[in-house]
């Protein structure tokens, strides 16, 4: 059983948005089964609203590689969390997402990671690649989700899910 999250950082800062020294910014620790100890961010600015939420590990693990085939609707209810390190492949929707600097780790289902995806990739993606995201997120459209992680925290909590170590080379 995981423990519920301790407060590893409080403190009010200065929102990057309006400049008011009013962003609550609050840390947790979360110890979890199955990635271990992860760093929940939870902060609001209560002058304009921002928000900024993200979940990063605490420790990491050996590189991985996470697959499953989504081969219908019932599928795409499998819970996903995605580590900041991890990038995102669905060749059958022509889909690769390198982590960034700025990257963010999430907690998901497949669905939500597709609307996540569409989210990020719409300015940079046709009609027609909108098309297939969206009937990818109906369960019209067999495809396999690939999670490779340098930190080995990413996981697909689902019985088709299938993991192997990830081997990475000297361009990674």
């Amino acid at each position: 059983m995981s423990e519920e999250p301790k407060v590893i950082f409080e403190e009010t800062l200065i929102c990057p948005v309006c400049k008011s020294k009013t962003l609550k910014a609050v840390d947790y620790l979360y110890n979890t089964p199955h990635t271990g100890k992860l760093v929940l961010s939870n902060w609001y600015c209560e002058n304009c609203g921002y928000k900024f939420r993200d979940v990063k590990p605490y420790e990491t693990r050996e590189p991985k590689l996470v697959e499953m085939k989504i081969e219908n609707e019932d599928d795409l209810s499998a819970l996903v969390y995605r580590s900041a390190f991890a990038k995102i492949v669905i060749p059958e929707l022509g889909i690769e997402i390198e982590p960034a600097g700025m990257s963010q780790g999430y907690i998901s289902t497949i669905e939500g990671i597709l609307e996540i995806l569409l989210d990020q990739v719409g300015n940079f993606c046709d009609k027609e690649c909108e098309d297939r995201i969206r009937s990818a997120m109906e369960g019209k459209i067999k495809f396999t989700l690939i999670i490779e992680d340098e930190s080995g925290l990413s996981f697909i909590k689902s019985e088709k899910a299938s993991t192997r170590p990830l081997i990475l080379t000297n361009s990674d």
